[in-house]
């Protein structure tokens, strides 16, 4: 594949990592762990350690309440990345649900004054730090509904990246839309009024990296997602982002897609075995055509680093 002046493409594959699910996007009832104790030992992590994918692994809380859960993410063999995944409705302050059995999430933690969001994300950071010892370098907001403050409470609390921007998007809620219909598609550092517009400055401590998508003229965007695209229309997105971006340097692209959706009926998308045998199929096929392309697997919060970036301090 022909590319101007690009040096250097990394390729991301930011999972968002949860509980079961129904295929109605509820908790299951009873709450059940199979994609967590199941999918990642088995399924997931195999298959990326056999093409060298490092994924990245964004917990939610009750993920990292659950001792099985985080038994199997502290067993795991191969390269991976831990970080967060906040659904504002189950962490403290003001915390809406103790029981997740059968429980939607639809918050916008956005939609939060400020103090409170901050001091969400700080709980989740914590337990994040007393499950694994370390700090968490990547973020991702449940139902993508981040904004501006979240990357000011990022900051503060020391993360890398931000990946929860969808290009093309906008997503409705009854206290405000979230809105990423403008935002650029490769990595930038965001404004401090709005998340879906550069810093003029470029100055700032984290950095955005999207989620890979397609426009389509009067359509709705195609991602860079298993199951939402099939494996040509994959390498179609890479092929597209390559040519878009083909002064860059350095090209990123980001996979993402739930835990939960290597178990049959665990979200609303695979509903059998044989429908996880062809998301998994058609991931590990542009997988392995990345990697005889000559695109790097890479962490996400490795990437400020391996763009060259000098993050500022946080203050």
């Amino acid at each position: 594949m022909m590319r101007d002046r690009t040096e250097r493409v990394l390729f991301l594959i930011t999972i968002d990592t949860e509980c079961d699910h129904d295929p109605d996007w509820r908790r299951s009832s009873p709450l059940t762990f199979h994609s967590i104790t199941d999918g990642l030992p088995n399924r997931l992590q195999p298959a990326f350690e056999s093409v060298g994918a490092i994924p990245t692994y964004l917990l939610t809380v009750e993920v990292m309440e659950d001792p099985a859960s985080v038994a199997a993410l502290r067993a795991l063999e191969g390269s991976y990345e831990f970080g967060t995944h906040l659904h504002a409705a189950f962490v403290e302050p003001s915390k809406k649900h103790y029981d997740y059995a059968g429980i939607a999430s639809p918050d916008f933690q956005c939609h939060l004054p400020p103090e409170i969001e901050h001091a969400k994300l700080a709980n989740l950071t914590a337990l994040f730090e007393q499950r694994f010892g370390y700090a968490p370098g990547s973020f991702r907001a449940g139902r993508y509904g981040a904004g501006p403050k979240t990357i000011e409470s990022l900051a503060r609390l020391g993360y890398l990246v931000d990946t929860s921007v969808t290009p093309y998007l906008r997503w409705p809620h009854p206290d405000g839309a979230v809105d990423y219909r403008r935002a650029p598609e490769q990595p930038y550092v965001p404004c401090t009024s709005d998340l879906a517009r550069p810093a003029t400055d470029g100055v700032g401590s984290v950095l955005e990296i999207p989620v890979t998508m397609q426009p389509r003229w009067l359509r709705a965007p195609r991602w860079l997602r298993p199951w939402f695209s099939s494996a040509d229309q994959m390498r179609s997105i890479i092929g597209y982002q390559l040519r878009r971006h083909a002064r860059q340097r350095t090209v990123v692209l980001n996979m993402m897609f739930h835990s939960m959706e290597v178990i049959p009926k665990a979200s609303p998308y695979p509903q059998s075995e044989d429908d996880v045998r062809r998301f998994i199929d058609d991931m590990m096929q542009v997988l392995r055509w990345c990697r005889e392309l000559g695109i790097e697997f890479a962490r996400t919060r490795d990437v400020p680093a391996l763009l060259g970036r000098r993050p500022s301090t946080s203050g």
